[in-house]
């Protein structure tokens, strides 16, 4: 939990001898090395080649995530944000998009996005720029690319959605450039389509305490708004 800990704040590899400095662990940094030397026989770790430092494979993460969800709960401000700003937009479809997109955007620190059938619309790129790793104009390009194809992203928001909130970590999208990129997304009642999605990407470092249940919330009152419209 500790070498996530240290991801999660930078994007930097971690080392044994940073771990013992930074934690009162009680152990050694023999001893770190060899946990995790062993985390790494099991796929949580993996290391670069110029550096001595580990960083958390997807799986890890993806571990990670389900821990941090299961005491995760939405910041009641925040809540009553998105559920004012749907129901006062409520009757402008436009209106309701721009509310969902800059509030998800604000509160996540990433992109947001929303598909509804052949189209997509998002915001807040300039969101990418806090994370060190994403400051590249080839990944930049390639998100920018990924948000404006509606056909890619409805394919992909079919593959990967559940019942719920769905999340694609890392690689799990196998799509090259978004090694560093995390997708959060869940389908979203519209008016008269059942074929809309909204979301969120951005950095696999992101607050995915927040943004889940952001888009759980968002999920919910928009079903709430919908009920009874035809």
């Amino acid at each position: 939990m500790a070498i996530i800990s240290e991801f999660m704040e930078s994007a930097d590899e971690i080392g044994s001898l940073s771990l013992l400095e930074k934690y009162d662990l009680g152990v050694s940094s023999a001893t770190i090395r060899n946990e995790m030397s062993r985390l790494m026989e099991l796929g949580l770790l993996e290391k670069s080649h110029i550096s001595s430092g580990r960083y958390p494979t997807d799986q890890a993460l993806r571990m990670y995530v389900g821990n941090v969800l299961g005491s995760s709960s939405l910041n009641p401000m925040i809540t009553v944000e998105i559920r004012q700003g749907i129901f006062r937009d409520r009757f402008s479809k436009e209106s309701v998009i721009n509310s969902i997109l800059k509030i998800l955007s604000e509160e996540t620190d990433s992109v947001a996005f929303i598909v509804i059938e052949n189209i997509s619309r998002y915001w807040g790129i300039s969101n990418l720029f806090k994370y060190e790793e994403l400051r590249d104009w080839e990944k930049l390009q390639r998100i920018v690319n990924i948000l404006e194809d509606s056909d890619f992203l409805n394919n992909m928001m079919k593959k990967y959605s559940g019942s719920g909130v769905s999340l694609v970590i890392g690689e799990e999208s196998g799509i090259e450039g978004l090694g560093e990129c995390s997708m959060v997304f869940t389908q979203l009642p519209f008016w008269d389509t059942s074929n809309a999605h909204i979301g969120v990407i951005g950095s696999k470092r992101m607050d995915y305490a927040k943004s889940v249940p952001a888009l759980r919330e968002v999920q919910h009152s928009m079903r709430n708004v919908m009920r009874g419209w035809s």
